[in-house]
């Protein structure tokens, strides 16, 4: 018997019971865009892993702006006042994006990024070791 979400703990239902029963079910706990997000995973306690909610799996992915609002959310959660209080923040507002975005990156600004990291282009015929 799985015990509601809601449930108060009491000395009878402990916070160790309340995870237990939540098994291997994941929960999700933030997203931005229709494929930009992370769940927690309560068999694992403290750890969140990426999530889409489209897609319903672990391979989350969208635009830098899905991922810059996904911060932001994660930047203003009330767990982050508890584990990390000098990165609490409660603004900017997030977008909550679907699948649009307030602006993309272009190919320039995109090679100046990473060709910094790995002069190598993808065109040029050299291997990725390179890098």
């Amino acid at each position: 018997m799985t015990r509601h979400e809601d449930e108060a703990i009491t000395p009878d239902n402990s916070a160790e019971d309340w995870i237990t029963d939540l098994g291997y079910i994941e929960q999700p706990t933030l997203s931005s865009g229709r494929r930009c997000g992370i769940v927690w995973d309560p068999w694992m306690r403290d750890w969140f892993t990426s999530w889409s909610p489209r897609n319903a799996n672990e391979n989350a992915e969208g635009p830098w702006d899905h991922w810059v609002d996904l911060a932001l959310m994660i930047l203003a959660d009330p767990m982050t006042k508890i584990v990390r209080p000098d990165a609490f923040t409660a603004g900017p507002e997030p977008v909550g994006f679907y699948d649009e975005t307030q602006r993309k990156l272009t190919v320039e600004e995109l090679r100046t990024r990473f060709e910094r990291d790995c002069p190598a282009r993808i065109d040029d015929n050299r291997s990725e070791e390179t890098c």
